[in-house]
């Protein structure tokens, strides 16, 4: 409980007052620099925010790219070939990784690692 005992806002305000009026004039000019430039700063994202934009209901376009009149035989032909298509691409993306890894190997090989 000591450390609190010793804390006294006068004195820290006198502090400041003397910190701040003693003959260097050079903090002046650094706290008037800090200010133009955090106002400069606050000005730029105050123009920038963007207040005065009214806002507008946005446009929908929708995207109609299927027969409405399909059968449901139709759509169970498309959902095969849809499914047909995602595994051929699915076991060409698993061979692309499988010769990464091979080639990843060759090279840990050539350079005396160990793979395992």
């Amino acid at each position: 409980m000591g450390f609190f005992r010793d804390i006294s806002p006068i004195r820290a305000v006198g502090d400041l007052k003397t910190y701040w009026f003693d003959q260097q004039d050079h903090k002046w000019r650094f706290l008037l620099a800090s200010f133009a430039a955090t106002s400069t700063i606050f000005a730029a994202f105050f123009s920038e925010s963007g207040f005065e934009v009214q806002w507008k209901r946005p446009e929908i376009t929708w995207v109609t790219s299927l027969d409405p009149g399909r059968t449901d035989a139709q759509i169970a032909a498309e959902n095969v070939a849809n499914q047909a298509e995602k595994d051929r691409l699915e076991a060409e993306r698993i061979a692309k990784e499988e010769e990464r890894k091979a080639q990843y190997r060759r090279l840990a090989e050539q350079f005396g690692m160990d793979t395992e």
